[in-house]
């Protein structure tokens, strides 16, 4: 091995929900080369609700890098994080991301290995950023390429409570199939994507016709932290839907189908071993979808894959100065016509949630 002496990682990892989720498997790679190794993670508050849940980290560190400010705001933070690295005296960091203030970050913090993509400075241990594979195997990649052996793929977060208990204190049905959908999403620190989002309405049809056909089934709608992400307090819903937030992960594990767009929830559910249905449209579900391996747990997504689509991918995400995909922070659509997400029909969504419950035998 090429790597000696490691007792201490860092993995460095901002935002977001589902970048942490991609990250799992080599997190847990990590920990196999180096099983005496103590790793730290540092992310932002952003994603802090779901540390409890990750393995394989034995210590959390919160930095939240400024999203607004000058160049002088940004010098700052970039010596805030150079100190807090900088007195844990790790041997060994895995950079997740491509931005070379990162690379320049962890060489000034003085570690000594330092993994990343090429053409990232100061990474001195690297990988092609490859943007025809899926996000997962872009960073299991920085491992393999640099002598490190790589047996585990799959994302898992760890369930550590237990689901009866869940839908006990919920007030669900022990025995019940319940059914997760959160409608929201495309919010992130720094960056917003509610072209991501499918119609709220295109919902509640699935909502009335999960009630009609199979009125023995709950439904949890989770509602965002943002105001935009809320239900109006008046609306009225049937006896089986309850209301709660997405920030409630161990209710979420206690659904056996979960239902989103691109969002960071539909990779939360995906590494807690619940069956997903995502609903794609800007971003490209090769790259990014929750993958299947063939243990019993079935991901299907949806993607009717317009002329336009994928728009948001590796390449515009970072790109913040083309005027044809951002206004300030948002993606925007730029046809106008957001017909990738209003093409995917009512019918079709609520074809594959009974195709996916009836491949567990629930229906």
């Amino acid at each position: 091995m090429i790597f000696t002496n490691v007792t201490k990682i860092l993995i460095l990892k901002l935002c977001c929900l589902g970048d942490m989720v991609f990250i799992l498997p080599a997190i847990s790679n990590l920990k196999k080369n180096f099983p005496n190794a103590k790793i730290t993670l540092i992310s932002s508050s952003w994603v802090k609700n779901i540390f409890k849940y990750i393995p394989d980290v034995n210590n959390f560190l919160v930095f939240d890098p400024p999203f607004k400010g000058g160049f002088i705001n940004k010098i700052s933070s970039a010596f805030k994080l150079i100190r807090l690295i900088k007195k844990e005296n790790f041997d060994l960091a895995l950079s997740c991301h491509r931005d070379s203030s990162f690379g320049t970050i962890l060489m000034l913090s003085g570690i000594r290995y330092r993994l990343g993509f090429k053409n990232t400075s100061f990474i001195n241990y690297f990988s092609e950023y490859d943007d025809t594979i899926h996000e997962t195997q872009r960073y299991l990649n920085i491992l393999s390429d640099n002598e490190l052996k790589v047996t585990d793929v799959e994302p898992k977060l760890t369930r550590i409570r237990n689901i009866e208990s869940i839908k006990d204190k919920n007030d669900i049905p022990k025995d019940s199939v319940t059914i997760g959908i959160f409608p929201f999403g495309g919010i992130n620190p720094g960056t917003v994507m509610k072209i991501k989002r499918w119609d709220l309405n295109n919902y509640l049809k699935i909502i009335d016709k999960l009630t009609q056909e199979h009125p023995e089934y709950n439904i949890i709608l989770f509602e965002g932290t943002h105001e935009d992400e809320k239900f109006d307090s008046t609306a009225k819903f049937p006896r089986n839907v309850k209301i709660h937030s997405i920030i409630n992960n161990d209710l979420m594990y206690s659904c056996n189908v979960f239902l989103s767009a691109d969002t960071g929830a539909i990779h939360l559910a995906a590494a807690f071993g619940i069956h997903t249905i995502g609903l794609f449209g800007p971003s490209d579900p090769r790259l990014v979808a929750p993958l299947n391996f063939n243990n019993g747990i079935f991901h299907k997504y949806i993607w009717k894959q317009p002329e336009c689509s994928p728009c948001y991918t590796p390449q515009t995400s970072i790109d913040r100065n083309n005027k044809i995909y951002y206004k300030g922070n948002e993606f925007l659509c730029n046809t106008g016509t957001h017909k990738c997400m209003k093409t995917i029909s009512v019918d079709e969504v609520f074809l594959s949630l009974n195709e996916i419950l009836e491949k567990i035998n629930l229906t």
